[in-house]
């Protein structure tokens, strides 16, 4: 498909939205950054668009983009759970000009391709693993010609079957590759809002990696740029640094990284140098991997929340795992970071191999006498390409991966854990963190934005007896605030008032609609199911995509697959997990036509909701 006149392409990079809404924060995400930033490093006539920054319907938004700009190619990627996003972006382009080639990267395709480009469907090239290189080669075999067969890291349809080219070795020297291209994707709007990561309530964040990949390999990750952990030189990484102090407003940085750095004397030098920006920072951890010195030695350059992988507080489910650390790593690194006031954040995720009724309390039992550090309670999911995913389809329990994406990779239960047991975990899971996680005292919390869900927060730290103020919280989000003194979390729960406000909107839409489904099961929308008089009546149907949350009771109610909208011709539909929103609307309106109100539930918290 190359261009067989002299005219070169004019490309299109798109970056999925995210963002529940546009104004609301998000993870930024880097990889389609750097991609830009060496497509125009190499001279190719280059357009981008941030749909995340862009009000109203995506084809709309995508069909204008092209025709403004003449578009022959349309590029964009992302991870395995943004599918419906990635798909709506493709589909809009091929539904302008069946012609547009159209290009997709990042881990959706680089961990099981096939499976993606079958679920995608209107994909002519596919990139595998690293994409800056290959999408220099692939353009300029796009604009002049030449092999196809020869550039490393793609998947095409070749007649009617895929060819995949050889694998792309991974780039050594990542100090070679030009600068993210920030300013392309308006990273200037971006640092307005909060991003939507765990204990970041702060606005002026920016994202930045110092490194790629992981020097582990735990059986529920796969790592979307490689097995190799490579980084970058501390002198590249602030020279970058520096020039984004310089260029923007920025006072918090995120490091991106899977691993921040399994080495103390390289963590040392990089706090050494920091400390004088004095801007706080996040970044992810080792339990195995701290000691008191080097402790220290981050919250003085300004490390504001350590990230761990925590997993499991059962030795022989970490081993299971692969996660080589052990509980007494963990035991003993969390007393250090809690006591040194340092915020910190980890989870653990049930349902590993061999998981049993035994080692799922041994967990349970240690996150009760822990219950101070806040660590949260998940079930485990299965991303394509991750050892539990091949594990899972082997034994039959995940069966068809193109619908296994399309669905959104629900969970499954591979565990040694029965329906019945697995269900009452699920149960525990739900109620455990409004039982024993510590609240602040005499909170107020006030409703300030009441489209978006947001409120300003104050109240006492029980630990430390601080008074603390936050502004702009989102309700309903997986997220946390710190006590600015002792480091201590807290989950924002919904007050009262506002939580009647959402009881009489959702009357009114009972009232208008007949029967109604919620989707989306969590500890947020659990607690709220339980308080809600009217989401446990016969009208409302609760859905979620997990075949293990389905065997949960949820308060007398049953929680079904998707399909119970067509069973019961449901028009209405309330998603409760915000950061959701548009991958669960995508897939609602691809799927269920009849269904033509999708609510946001942050909407219903307005009392002026019509």
């Amino acid at each position: 498909m190359p261009n067989s006149t002299s005219n070169k392409h004019r490309y299109l990079l798109i970056m999925p939205r995210v963002a529940q809404q546009v104004g609301d924060g998000y993870s930024f995400p880097l990889g389609i950054t750097y991609i830009s930033g060496s497509l125009k490093a190499a001279g190719f006539n280059i357009t981008t668009l941030n749909l995340n920054h862009h009000e109203g319907d995506v084809g709309e938004i995508v069909e204008k983009t092209i025709k403004e700009n003449n578009i022959d190619v349309v590029a964009t990627g992302g991870l395995s759970f943004q599918y419906n996003s990635i798909r709506a972006i493709i589909f809009a382009a091929k539904k302008v000009d069946k012609n547009i080639i159209t290009i997709v990267g990042g881990g959706i395709i680089t961990s099981d391709p096939i499976p993606a480009l079958d679920a995608l469907e209107f994909v002519d090239y596919g990139v595998i693993g690293e994409g800056e290189l290959t999408a220099v080669e692939l353009c300029h075999y796009l604009d002049d010609g030449g092999d196809l067969a020869a550039i490393d890291g793609l998947i095409y349809k070749n007649g009617d079957n895929y060819h995949e080219t050889a694998a792309r070795t991974e780039i050594r020297d990542l100090n070679s590759l030009p600068w993210p291209d920030y300013e392309g994707f308006e990273l200037e709007t971006f640092l307005a809002s909060s991003p939507a990561i765990s204990g970041l309530n702060r606005t002026n964040t920016v994202y930045m990696v110092a490194s790629r990949s992981c020097p582990y390999n735990c059986t529920f990750c796969f790592h979307t740029t490689g097995q190799k952990y490579r980084q970058r030189t501390l002198d590249n990484f602030f020279e970058e640094l520096d020039y984004m102090v310089s260029r923007y407003d920025i006072d918090y940085l995120c490091l991106a990284d899977e691993l921040f750095s399994t080495n103390s004397k390289r963590v040392q030098k990089f706090c050494d140098r920091i400390k004088k920006y004095n801007i706080s920072w996040w970044a992810q951890f080792r339990v195995d991997k701290i000691t008191p010195e080097l402790l220290h030695t981050l919250k003085d350059s300004g490390c504001d929340v350590m990230s761990f992988g925590l997993e499991s507080a059962d030795d022989s489910i970490l081993d299971s795992m692969k996660k080589l650390s052990t509980v007494a790593d963990m035991e003993r690194t969390l007393k250090m970071v809690y006591d040194a006031g340092i915020s910190f954040e980890g989870a653990f995720i049930f349902g590993d191999t061999n998981e049993t009724w035994e080692t799922a309390n041994n967990t349970l039992n240690w996150w009760r006498e822990h219950s101070h550090y806040k660590i949260t309670l998940n079930l485990i999911t299965i991303y394509p390409g991750t050892p539990l995913y091949h594990l899972a389809h082997r034994q039959g329990i995940l069966e068809d991966k193109v619908k296994f994406l399309q669905d959104g990779c629900p969970q499954l239960n591979v565990s040694k854990l029965n329906p019945q047991e697995y269900g009452k975990l699920v149960r525990i899971i739900m109620e455990s963190p409004a039982t024993f996680l510590k609240t602040l005292e005499k909170p107020i919390i006030k409703l300030v934005d009441v489209k978006a869900g947001r409120v300003n927060v104050s109240g006492v730290c029980s630990a430390c007896k601080n008074h603390d103020e936050w502004s702009n919280i989102k309700l309903m989000a997986a997220t946390f605030v710190s006590c600015k003194q002792c480091g201590q979390r807290y989950n924002i729960t919904m007050p009262d008032d506002i939580r009647q406000n959402f009881e009489t909107n959702l009357e009114k839409l009972i009232a208008k609609y007949g029967n109604i489904a919620i989707w989306g099961i969590n500890y947020h929308t659990s607690g709220l199911v339980k308080n809600s008089k009217s989401l446990r009546g016969p009208n409302v149907y609760p859905i979620d995509i997990s075949s293990t949350k389905r065997m949960m009771d949820l308060y007398g109610q049953k929680i079904s697959p998707p399909e119970i909208l067509n069973e019961k011709n449901i028009s209405a539909l309330i998603i409760l997990i915000p950061v959701y929103f548009n991958e669960i609307a995508g897939r609602v309106r691809s799927n269920y036509q009849q269904v033509n109100k999708i609510i946001d539930v942050c909407s219903l918290l307005d009392p002026d909701y019509e």
